[in-house]
């Protein structure tokens, strides 16, 4: 039996952007982030559940493409359908979601997919009613994404395959972004250019605050508190 969830909606955000512009890092970060990892204020749910997928995306071969798409939109689906039980059961929680459900249709579009096959794609994307209110898109220049595709360490076999090391393909991506959001509310745009992961989470954790009314800084506060009183007991 699920409990009384209360009166305050959830808050689902999604954190967006183009391949190796680093949002499942920060992703990654802001989940093991001492205010929030042992806080069920939040709830964190992954790009995809299947950590090997069976078809390279970004594959320039359009037959590929189409299943690797289709497999990554089966992915968002099975994950929508877990944030909807979570929602449905718990109120008042701030969801973080690593990428946007947009993705499939932006990288679809990028890789120039037969029309039938976008369309395919398009019509079971519109078929699912998406739990996302927010977007925090993370943005940088072209030449800073690609440094940071090298400098996370995937093998260049992988780059290959995924077409990483393609930096027209990444324009055409970014474009598609620029398109796709440009007319969507509530996005919130975060320069990454010249900022580490941890100082793009603190510009999350602020507009989050804006948001919901959430505050970190009680927070930080409070686990400051509680360092200095174990200090005090040793």
């Amino acid at each position: 039996m699920y409990r009384n969830k209360g009166s305050k909606d959830n808050i689902i955000i999604s954190i967006a952007g183009a391949h190796g512009v680093g949002k499942t890092t920060v992703f990654n970060l802001f989940k093991k982030d001492n205010m929030v990892k042992d806080n069920n204020k939040f709830k964190f749910f992954p790009e995809r559940y299947v950590l090997n997928p069976p078809f390279p995306f970004g594959s320039s071969n359009k037959q590929i493409s189409f299943r690797s798409e289709l497999h990554f939109l089966q992915q968002l689906i099975k994950r929508n359908q877990n944030i909807v039980n979570f929602d449905n059961r718990y109120n008042g929680r701030i969801i973080i979601l690593d990428r946007t459900p947009l993705c499939v249709l932006i990288y679809s579009k990028s890789l120039n997919l037969k029309e039938k096959d976008y369309k395919l794609i398009l019509d079971t994307y519109n078929s699912i009613h998406w739990k996302e209110d927010y977007i925090f898109y993370l943005y940088a220049k072209p030449n800073s994404i690609m440094k940071r595709i090298i400098q996370r360490g995937s093998l260049e076999k992988i780059r290959k395959e995924w077409n990483e090391q393609d930096k027209e393909y990444l324009l055409t991506i970014l474009s598609y972004y620029k398109q796709f959001l440009s007319n969507k509310e509530g996005v919130f745009m975060i320069n990454t250019e010249n900022l580490s992961p941890e100082e793009v989470i603190h510009e999350m954790r602020e507009i989050i605050t804006q948001l919901s009314g959430y505050s970190f800084k009680k927070l930080e506060k409070s686990i400051s508190t509680q360092i200095n009183l174990l200090k005090y007991i040793k």
